[in-house]
């Protein structure tokens, strides 16, 4: 073995992540059309411009890319909530409501385009991978929580004394608004209205402390 062989490695990783990338994106646009459940893998490599028996060696199957459209879900709205976690323009209070508010803003406008979606939150939670994928994003969440309440503490403006607990309570109390198929089953209309309701009574409580 020469030293060549590591650099037609390093070389071939790109163009496969690209691969995976356009199959994830084609895969998406279906699931948005038909539904994920309407949709098959010959569908799928269709759109892609290849055989399923190539695309099988991307994913191992439909519900493996399933996985990878809510991967990328998830970090799109991780992205679209960092800026306002970073913004220290704004207080505790009101950066928390901004992030819980992008979060779930970002969830009902793409049920709103794409309402057949919902089956992929359904999916996921049906799987062992789905869940450990929602896990992660879960914590990820109540880790930016903790981090704006303990800048609240140390503001003045909340009053409470553990801010992993307190954005473990706020993790639970917004919880209903994350998931897709309970939002869109309770009516996208009532969503914003109930959020911020929900979010007065949970600042209240940081607010006053425990």
């Amino acid at each position: 073995m020469d030293g060549s062989e590591p650099n037609f490695i390093s070389a071939a990783a790109p163009e496969r992540d690209k691969t995976r990338e356009a199959i994830i994106s084609r895969a998406l646009t279906l699931f948005q059309h038909y539904g994920y459940s309407k949709t098959n893998i010959s569908d799928i490599a269709t759109a892609c411009e290849m055989s399923a028996g190539n695309l099988y060696r991307y994913f191992r199957n439909k519900q493996a890319i399933g996985h990878a459209v809510v991967k990328g879900y998830f970090e799109q709205e991780e992205i679209c909530t960092s800026a306002v976690h970073a913004d220290r323009s704004l207080g505790a209070e009101a950066r928390l409501r901004a992030l819980v508010t992008a979060g779930v803003t970002h969830t009902v406008d793409h049920l709103r385009k794409f309402p057949k979606i919902v089956e992929l939150a359904e999916m996921i939670c049906e799987t062992e991978d789905g869940r450990e994928l929602i896990a992660d994003h879960v914590q990820h969440r109540k880790a930016v929580f903790s981090s704006i309440i303990r800048d609240g503490i140390e503001a003045g403006e909340f009053r409470v004394t553990n801010p992993d607990a307190a954005a473990r309570a706020v993790q639970m109390g917004t919880k209903f608004f994350h998931v897709p198929f309970a939002i869109a089953r309770h009516g996208l209309d009532q969503v914003e209205e109930d959020l911020e309701l929900t979010l007065d009574l949970l600042c209240a409580g940081l607010r006053g402390g425990c």
